[in-house]
């Protein structure tokens, strides 16, 4: 199209020229008179602006006429007029700052986030980051400073504390009735065994035949002792101990009561008890001073890292786990007004800051890439941008000057 217009301003002047020329022959006439003024007229004012717009670039002819070449010129002037324009005007700090406040940019973003979020692209992203992050994590490093602070908090741990809270959980919990409860089972499995019959004799026959007694005693023990053998003594105390047992098992019974009430209180006298206490304190302080803490959080820490990049392998934790957590995530911070309106300030403010920060930065930007040019490409460039209207200041200025020779002739006839 620029070159359409160069060429149509080049036949302009040719076409005033060339009708100059025709219509002098014809002077003696009315209608040669004006023609010759119009055309005359037009050629110089076709002439006229094709050396204005010329001498903006260059030299008229190759001819150091003062005053043309202005371009190539006043370049350094030019360019700091356009770095000026575009720092003071088109791009100065406070506009930037005003119409980025006015655009809601924590909103734009999470709606961005949103839209790409179930992208593959996005997924695959998450799940590469994920799985590096997972696999290069430097836990050489980590595994001490968890080891170094986990014998920390248990070396600052209350043994008197642990057994009080201990006592509290079993008592609440009933956790003195489970354990009565697993004894008297254990004892009544092992008071219905066969075995149990003879050995509960064995002991009652060593205990009898080590009582002391003189007299009548001593006759009656011996007839005892002759009717008594290690079965019947044995069933004897079986059946006796096998119905103490099912008495402390049931819930209702005193004795059931007492033996809790029992259990309770020495589990309360426990925490109190200084060399159950000192002797619990020094068994953990060794078992710290001896425990390798680092080899074991950096042996399970590996492990579980193993078994994370395991399940992670086939990408599936990803829209399973990943994403649903990030979509409530967004979905919280877009019903936060307040939350959305700090992001915005924050972001205003960062963004302001930046702009003040390297605001010279983007004149002296247009300054380099202005230096970048010479003289040829920097009049190329402006002559491909603003060429055409300047070819129609010339076109422009051969019609006008066409016109105006009609009307001056025509005055000129009449008044002369």
């Amino acid at each position: 199209m620029g070159k359409q217009t160069k060429k149509a301003a080049a036949w302009s002047l040719v076409i005033m020229g060339a009708g100059f020329a025709a219509s002098l022959p014809f002077h003696g006439s009315l209608p040669g008179k004006i023609l010759i003024g119009a055309f005359e007229a037009g050629l110089v004012g076709g002439l006229a602006d094709w050396f204005a717009v010329t001498a903006l670039f260059r030299h008229p002819l190759g001819l150091k006429i003062p005053h043309t070449a202005l371009l190539p010129k006043n370049r350094d002037k030019m360019t700091d007029g356009l770095v000026s324009a575009v720092e003071n005007n088109l791009l100065n700090k406070e506009s930037i700052s005003a119409k980025i406040s006015e655009m809601p940019v924590s909103e734009m973003i999470l709606e961005m986030a949103e839209k790409e979020l179930h992208s593959q692209g996005t997924q695959d992203a998450i799940d590469t980051i994920a799985k590096r992050i997972v696999a290069t994590l430097p836990l050489e490093r980590i595994a001490p400073l968890v080891a170094g602070e986990m014998k920390r908090q248990i070396g600052q741990m209350d043994v008197t504390t642990l057994l009080t809270k201990a006592e509290q959980q079993i008592t609440s919990k009933g956790y003195d009735k489970i354990a009565l409860d697993y004894g008297l089972d254990q004892a009544e499995a092992w008071l219905v065994k066969p075995d149990t019959i003879y050995t509960l004799g064995e002991i009652g026959m060593r205990a009898l035949n080590s009582v002391q007694v003189n007299g009548l005693m001593q006759f009656a023990m011996n007839a005892l002792m002759g009717y008594l053998n290690e079965e019947r003594l044995g069933g004897i105390l079986q059946r006796f101990l096998y119905d103490q047992v099912q008495d402390l098992k049931y819930e209702g019974h005193p004795r059931r009561h007492n033996v809790l009430t029992g259990i309770r209180g020495q589990l309360s006298r426990l925490t109190h008890n200084h060399k159950v206490v000192s002797g619990l304190t020094e068994w953990k302080d060794t078992l710290l001073e001896n425990w390798d803490a680092e080899m074991t959080v950096l042996h399970k820490m590996q492990e579980l890292r193993e078994k994370a990049l395991v399940y992670m392998e086939d990408g599936k934790y990803v829209s399973e786990h990943v994403l649903p957590i990030i979509e409530s995530l967004i979905a919280e911070v877009k019903d936060n007004a307040v939350l959305l309106e700090r992001i915005d300030q924050k972001i205003v403010h960062s963004v302001t800051s930046l702009v003040e920060r390297n605001h010279s930065k983007i004149g002296n930007l247009v300054r380099e890439n202005v230096n970048k040019m010479d003289n040829e490409s920097l009049i190329a460039l402006i002559e491909d941008k603003v060429g055409q209207d300047l070819q129609w200041i010339r076109i422009n200025g051969a019609v006008t000057g066409f016109l105006i020779g009609i009307v001056l002739t025509v005055l000129q006839i009449i008044f002369i």
